[in-house]
């Protein structure tokens, strides 16, 4: 009854689905609202669509991917097999690796022409895995047929935030907030429920004592005789105003056995087979008992499915239901429930129906517990454990277990679970696990003073007990967290150190200290350093195995740092290929993020520009902010410069905020480094140099000497933007020892030779000696010549060196104007080939100043593409097929279809080979 503004938006957003767009739907409202018999009312009318449909489960919150498992659940299993993570994630499996295997799930489903809709019911219950891999999903649908309803309650604790802030990400959703019915609507579910003409009056007062809660009136008016409403005789209501009193009585009236049988869905809290329940329940006939249940509209059956399910109809019932329920009869449904169900399942009817302590299950569950551990299952290790404690007969065991819980449940990077039992922590004796609990409590809460205290503490003790164990690794591995977001190296490298030394450390565990060990060396020594804590690795990043793909990361952004491109490409690329088939990294997603950098430097701008935009949505799969500074530098590099200052001014406003929020050393290196890369860009140096300011030991001012920079991360990047803007700002004494200390500490590997040959000349052209500077331009361009483009070019760079030569070349008559225009048009070329505007308008600038100008080409039909479509056409060209391009770029193969085609119209051609002849000669 009613909705009908409710049902008029849903099919709204359908019919545009239809019309080739995706759409989200947020259906909210209050337990027994009508959420679901709604959405499944609007659902049943999706004729034309492929309907796969999950619900939320309290008792499966703790199973990573249970809720993606289900939506793959009802597809066919050969299709389905063939995105195997998509269906049961292996364990340590990342939000984006599962959600770009339901991209391409997605996309094979809408092959057949029929777009699909994803319904999730009860969304707040979801596990924390499949709610990151939906929402990455959400964020790639570029050109799917795709309709996403998301059901839920009012949350305070989560789900409400991330649903938010997927509404306000995309332009496509709509929220709807349902409320009760109002008095029309009421009278309206009131006839229809009640044979013959109500009493006048009575729908009005009806409405006043439930307030259009449609569980509510459909619980009243089943208290009341017909006849009752019928005449008019009913004086007042039968129940008080309480939905679960009301149901109790509802469940009174009921035959014996449809009682018994209601008593064993509640216990047995699932959609089960029939059987099952009428065995519980001890019931010959089950399906006569349901009758009633169903008549009363406290039950719901699927006869037509395998196995005849049966399940209460609402959660709200089901309390009301267990409730009334004797602790006996609780007990002993308990303790039958544990032998019907699955070994997984039967856990939690064991415990229920424990009714003291009992030290033998407790040590089952323990051991159950650090099994799924073992497997990656964190939170399900938590609950286990959480139950050992309190069935526990000493003390000691129960504040193990309860410590052992938390930290398993801090594993997950979620501190509200174990947040709830902070005092039940302090109040447990002191010992090392006490310690470290509360100090990773402390860190998640932003408290890091006090947190690296207590994880100091834990480590310490730990480590001086006579067999140093998990509590010392624990402790130290997130006291390397710490100490490395301090920027404090040394201490960084020390704490990796021992507790590499303490053994018996699982591959994964040993990799990431290793990379921690690595990157505190970094903080400390530099990256050159750095790499020899790497020396173990093959040379051959793609020899490197799964459970090494930490230290290869690492690997990957020290030759980043010491600006060797090439190398450093071919080690990102594999953590991020391996990371995207479910390898599950634990730096995977910082990878694609400077995989994006290095491919900014190495001039391939449209594949970086896709790349950010991946790890843009990669970091908002995370839920975390320690992941996203990377990502918007990354994205900042490309579009200042192409001069998007619109998107790049919002890339650093966010990073500002990150640094003010966060006020550590990676994130103002980030922040400053975008700053600086967008005043670049700009040509404003002194915009640079006040960028700078924060990376440096002392403020800069005029006539002072030595500035130097307080952080080793992007050391040289830094250091030539500040030659460069030392220089730009007159300081040209600071400047010259900047340069030298760059040199000095520069190797002769990779494109930053480039680099310092031009800051050498522009110092010399500050210094009014134009010759030295035309020298250094020349000797520099000379060798470039004879070495080719090698694998470190770097083309803006070499371009702004052939500019300031020319540029030189002109201003001072030391050439004819042909040879000084033709370093100026070479260097306008590759502007244009990035497709670099503020540059290119720069070039042009200073060619027409002395009365020349760029040659007039053709301009290219790919400059007619969109960053979308130069995404897919890069990837395609590169010879990787629909499924294997549609995975690289995390979208579904509809999307690479539909921009396929595009690209195919707007470049005339109609082939993949004619594709890659029009980008090949587009980078000539």
């Amino acid at each position: 009854m009613g909705r009908i503004r409710e049902s008029d938006r849903l099919r709204q957003c359908a019919a545009k689905v239809r019309a080739g767009d995706s759409w989200l739907v947020v259906v909210q409202g209050e337990a027994g609202i009508g959420k679901s018999a709604l959405v499944r009312r609007f659902a049943a009318s999706l004729d034309d669509f492929t309907v796969l449909w999950a619900t939320g489960d309290p008792s499966e919150a703790d199973f990573p991917g249970g809720v993606v498992g289900q939506l793959t659940a009802r597809v066919d299993a050969e299709l389905s097999e063939r995105f195997p993570s998509a269906g049961a994630p292996a364990a340590g499996a990342t939000p984006h690796a599962v959600g770009g295997q339901l991209l391409l799930l997605l996309g094979a489903l809408q092959e057949s022409g029929r777009p699909v809709a994803l319904v999730v019911d009860d969304v707040q219950w979801a596990d924390r895995l499949s709610v990151q891999a939906l929402g990455f999903v959400l964020r790639r649908l570029w050109a799917d047929r795709v309709l996403t309803i998301l059901v839920t309650r009012p949350d305070p604790e989560g789900s409400a935030e991330t649903l938010d802030r997927l509404l306000r990400s995309s332009d496509r959703a709509a929220r709807i907030d349902l409320a009760g019915l109002d008095d029309g609507e009421v009278a309206q579910l009131a006839q229809g429920l009640v044979d013959g003409r109500l009493a006048p009056g009575l729908t009005e007062r009806l409405y006043d004592y439930t307030r259009g809660h449609p569980l509510y009136v459909r619980t009243v008016l089943a208290e009341v005789p017909t006849e009752a409403l019928r005449g008019g005789v009913l004086e007042r209501w039968p129940v008080p105003r309480s939905l679960r009193i009301g149901i109790r009585s509802q469940l009174d009236r009921l035959p014996q056995e449809s009682r018994e049988l209601l008593e064993a869905l509640a216990v047995l809290d699932a959609r089960v087979p029939l059987s099952t329940v009428g065995r519980l329940a001890g019931l010959a006939d089950p399906a006569s008992a349901l009758g009633s249940a169903l008549t009363a509209g406290l039950a719901r059956w699927w006869p037509m499915e395998e196995h005849s399910p049966v399940a209460l109809v609402h959660a709200l019932q089901r309390d009301a239901v267990y409730a009334a329920l004797t602790p006996q009869r609780r007990r002993t449904l308990h303790a039958d429930a544990a032998t019907l169900v699955s070994t997984a399942a039967g856990w939690a009817h064991r415990v229920a129906a424990a009714t003291s302590v009992d030290p033998g299950l407790a040590d089952e569950l323990e051991q159950s517990a650090m099994d799924e551990a073992a497997t990656g299952r964190n939170a399900l290790a938590a609950t286990r454990l959480l139950w050992a404690s309190s069935l526990s007969d000493s003390r000691e065991d129960r504040e193990r277990r309860l410590l052992t819980a938390c930290a398993q449940s801090l594993l997950t990077f979620l501190p509200t679970w174990s947040a709830r039992l902070r005092q039940q922590v302090e109040d447990c004796s002191p010992s090392p696990l006490r310690s470290c609990v509360l100090g990773v409590l402390d860190m998640m809460a932003g408290q890091f003073a006090t947190a690296e205290a207590h994880l100091t503490q834990a480590w310490q003790e730990a480590l001086a007990l006579p067999k140093a164990d998990w509590v010392a690794v624990l402790a130290g591995t997130f006291l390397t967290n710490i100490t490395l977001w301090n920027g404090r190296g040394a201490e960084t490298v020390e704490i990796a150190r021992r507790t590499l030394a303490i053994g018996d450390l699982d591959p994964a565990t040993t990799d990431f200290t290793r990379a921690a060990l690595a990157t505190g060396r970094l903080w400390d020594r530099g990256p050159r350093a750095a790499l020899q804590d790497l020396a173990h690795l093959p040379s051959d990043s793609t020899a490197v195995r799964n459970d090494s793909l930490d230290t290869l990361a690492t690997r990957g952004v020290l030759r980043l740092f010491l600006g060797e491109l090439s190398a450093a490409r071919a080690d990102l690329r594999i953590v991020a290929q391996r990371d995207r088939q479910g390898a599950g990294s634990k730096l995977g997603p910082l990878t694609v993020s400077l995989l994006s950098v290095t491919q900014y430097l190495a001039g391939e701008w449209d594949e970086s520009e896709s790349v950010s935009d991946r790890a843009l949505a990669v970091a908002a799969s995370q839920d975390q902010l320690l992941g996203d500074a990377a990502a918007r530098f990354a994205a900042v590099c490309v579009r200042a410069g192409r001069g998007e200052w619109e998107s790049v001014r919002l890339h650093v406003d966010r990073l500002t905020e990150l640094t003010q929020a966060l006020n550590a050393p990676v994130e103002i290196v980030y922040s400053c480094l975008a700053q600086a890369t967008l005043a670049q860009a700009q040509a404003d140096r002194p915009a640079m140099l006040r960028a700078l300011g924060p990376l440096l030991e002392e403020a800069p001012s005029p006539g002072r000497g030595a500035l130097r920079l307080r952080y080793k991360p992007f050391w040289l990047w830094q250091q030539s933007l500040l030659v460069e803007a030392l220089t730009g700002s007159r300081q040209l004494d600071a400047a010259t020892t900047a340069l030298g200390d760059l040199q000095q500490a520069f190797d002769g590997a990779g494109y930053l030779r480039i680099v310092i040959a031009r800051l050498a000349g522009l110092l010399a052209e500050a210094r009014n000696r134009p010759q030295d500077a035309l020298t250094v331009y020349e000797q520099a361009l000379t060798a470039l010549a004879e070495a080719d483009a090698g694998p470190d070019d770097a083309p803006l760079h070499r371009a702004m060196l052939e500019h300031a030569y020319g540029k030189l070349l002109l201003a001072t008559g030391s050439a004819s104007r042909r040879d000084a225009a033709q370093w100026l048009n070479t260097a306008h070329g590759r502007y244009t080939t990035l497709r670099a505007t503020p540059f290119i308008q720069r070039c042009d600038a200073d060619l027409a100043a002395s009365g020349l100008t760029a040659p007039d080409d053709a301009p290219s039909q790919l400059l007619a593409l969109t960053e979308r479509e130069l995404s897919v056409a890069y990837v395609i060209a590169s010879g990787r097929t629909n499924q294997e391009a549609a995975a690289e770029l995390y979208v579904s193969q509809k999307t690479i279809e539909y921009h396929l085609s595009h690209i195919y119209a707007k470049l005339g051609i109609s082939t993949r080979r004619h594709l890659a002849a029009a980008l090949r000669r587009r980078e000539g």
